[in-house]
């Protein structure tokens, strides 16, 4: 009879062993997915913030290089003498005494901007949509306007003002989309002095 009652009570010890080594609950899984699903969420957010932080810097180089560039663009212009000075201004205020052609000037307004500088060469005007078409020469009965040109959400205003008669004030303004789907300005500005162009000759 002891010994009956020792193998019960070893059988009793060796089945609550068991027992309690007989794995996870439904309820230990399912606080495990909860915390590796928050985990996973919050991973997922981090990675959506970084990619719109990416985003507004990206646009906001682009939008400074293009600010910059058509600034260098207007002393260019002046240097290079493809336009003078006078004719270096908004649409209805150009001078074109002394020009090799006749310029009509930079649109007033915001313009969709252009990946084209068009067939005068210069970004910024009215031509920056027209395509030469199948022959690649402009000027032929083939050409057509372009808007698949265009730079995607961007615009750009050029305003010039005339300081005095030999300096100007050249301001450009950049619409562009930051990466939270908001338009904003970016505005640069820059003097074209007409007395700098002896220097380069």
């Amino acid at each position: 009879m002891l010994a009956n009652l020792l193998n019960n009570q070893s059988t009793r010890a060796a089945e609550r062993k068991l027992d309690s080594e007989a794995g996870v609950t439904i309820l230990e899984i399912v606080a495990a997915m909860m915390v590796l699903t928050v985990g996973l969420l919050g991973l997922a957010a981090s990675i959506g913030y970084a990619v719109t932080v990416s985003n507004r810097g990206r646009n906001l180089t682009n939008t400074k290089l293009v600010a910059v560039s058509l600034l260098e663009q207007m002393e260019t212009l002046r240097n290079t003498e493809q336009l003078t000075f006078g004719q270096i201004a908004n649409a209805g205020a150009v001078d074109n005494v002394g020009g090799a052609w006749n310029f009509s000037g930079f649109p007033t307004g915001f313009q969709l901007l252009s990946k084209n500088p068009g067939p005068d060469g210069i970004f910024g005007t009215t031509d920056d949509f027209i395509s030469p078409g199948a022959d690649n020469v402009y000027g032929t009965g083939d050409d057509f306007t372009d808007t698949s040109l265009a730079l995607s959400g961007f615009s750009r205003e050029i305003v010039i003002s005339d300081l005095s008669p030999n300096l100007k004030r050249v301001q450009v303004t950049v619409r562009y989309p930051d990466g939270g789907g908001q338009l904003r300005n970016l505005v640069a500005v820059s003097y074209l002095n007409n007395d700098t162009r002896a220097i380069f000759r």
